[in-house]
């Protein structure tokens, strides 16, 4: 028989061989400008990816994750002042759970608020609505919870198209080639 700090000793090392073995299958090899690698966790280089991903604001057409800003408790009863801005943000939530945003244009009607897109392709913000119609919308830099649902109404719709020609000159923007648009309404929850 051998003594008790020997055995401590054997069953320290057999699980330290254990646990190393685990290690080495839960990470990822890294392959660096050098022939070596880099051993990283897949839960530490997953928390890095998320992590820095979820700071990336949107960019002209770059898409970006979460917005920042003030959040604007009260409710909006006229959305006229967006007339002077270009350019808001959408924020939607994606089927993988991370946070998705983009730039997108819009326009007041009466006092309401609606946005668009155009194009043959439907956009990523459009596709995450159409299954949850929860947005957030950065306008100014401040933060505005909203629902946003497609619109159905000619005479809106119609409405709404002579907004954004005005807004944006859509003669100039796109020539004598202007897409076809679809809007929806925005309301603030």
């Amino acid at each position: 028989m051998s003594d008790p700090v020997t055995r401590l000793n054997t069953a320290l090392e057999g699980r330290c061989k254990i646990e190393r073995e685990l290690g080495k299958r839960r990470a990822m090899r890294i392959p660096t400008a050098r022939s070596t690698t880099i051993r990283v966790p897949r839960v530490a280089l997953l928390a890095f990816l998320i992590s820095t991903s979820t700071c990336r604001q949107p960019q002209d057409v770059e898409p970006g994750f979460r917005l920042e800003g003030e959040v604007v408790e009260h409710i909006v009863d006229d959305w006229t002042f967006t007339d002077d801005i270009q350019e808001i943000f959408i924020q939607t939530k994606t089927r993988y759970l991370l946070p998705h945003s983009t730039t997108i244009w819009c326009a007041a009607l009466n006092g309401e608020l609606y946005i668009g897109a155009y194009g043959n392709e439907i956009k990523r913000w459009e596709i995450n609505v159409a299954r949850n119609s929860a947005a957030r919308l950065r306008i100014d830099g401040k933060l505005y919870d909203v629902t946003v649902t497609p619109l159905t109404s000619v005479q809106t719709i119609s409405e709404i198209d002579a907004k954004y020609f005005d807004k944006y000159d859509m003669a100039r923007t796109f020539g004598e080639n202007v897409p076809k648009w679809r809007y929806y309404g925005v309301s603030q929850r």
